[in-house]
């Protein structure tokens, strides 16, 4: 249920990048879900009851609905930002590589304050990209729910990290590395994109690889939860 949800919204959210050519909207999904993704693998530490998961869930649902359209009465205040994405996502990358090596460096010790991290830089994110998006009230609903379905998912996949081979911090620590890069490739490219003629495509997103391996990674995401869930119906262990 909750992949298929995830599918039509991809599709909702395709849809936007192919009709409007909203950019600063599909940097905003992208670190929407990064970052959700990320907080929730931290929050993987704790034993969460499904009550309490879909609570949180709840929460950044409305947290981030909020966010995105409170922001927008902030566009003039925040109009120059449209000419620093690109440093600002270079500081952003920095400082998710350090938060990175600082949960690394003693992962139970310093869990707590890396989600505070975590969660204060996706809010100042969040309102940067949010006050310069051209998004409805319709389309800040979907990008919610994008984001109640990924802690959602995301925290019942970390039943099947745990048992992996490798230690579950490092597992964390690779995903943050990764995360960071793909924002520092953000700043790299953000002003040749921005600049780009987009009535010459379809849609920006025919310009990289990202649109097809979006479906690759829905896809190994059923097979992982399909598994989960017949795991858990066995009610047998990884």
């Amino acid at each position: 249920m909750f992949i298929y949800s995830y599918w039509i919204i991809f599709n909702y959210i395709k849809n936007i990048w192919v009709e409007k050519m909203d950019l600063i909207g599909g940097y905003l999904l992208i670190i929407l879900l990064l970052f959700s993704a990320n907080i929730t693998l931290l929050v993987g530490n704790y034993k969460i009851n499904t009550k309490k998961l879909i609570l949180i869930s709840f929460i950044g649902f409305i947290v981030s609905f909020v966010l995105m359209n409170i922001s927008p009465y902030l566009k003039s205040r925040f109009l120059f930002s449209l000419d620093y994405f690109s440093y600002i996502f270079l500081v952003l990358a920095i400082l998710l590589f350090c938060v990175m090596l600082y949960y690394r460096k003693d992962s139970k010790n310093n869990l707590k304050k890396s989600i505070y991290i975590l969660i204060g830089l996706v809010v100042i994110s969040v309102v940067l990209l949010s006050s310069q998006a051209d998004l409805t009230l319709f389309y800040t609903l979907i990008y919610s729910l994008s984001v109640f379905i990924t802690i959602f998912i995301v925290y019942k996949l970390t039943n099947l990290l745990v048992h992996a081979k490798r230690e579950y911090p490092i597992i964390i620590g690779e995903y943050m590395s990764l995360a960071s890069i793909l924002i520092f490739i953000f700043a790299l490219t953000y002003f040749s994109t921005k600049d780009l003629n987009y009535s010459m495509f379809s849609s920006f997103l025919i310009l990289t690889p990202t649109y097809q391996l979006i479906y690759v990674i829905i896809g190994l995401a059923i097979v992982v939860v399909i598994g989960l869930l017949y795991n858990d119906f066995r009610g047998g262990n990884l």
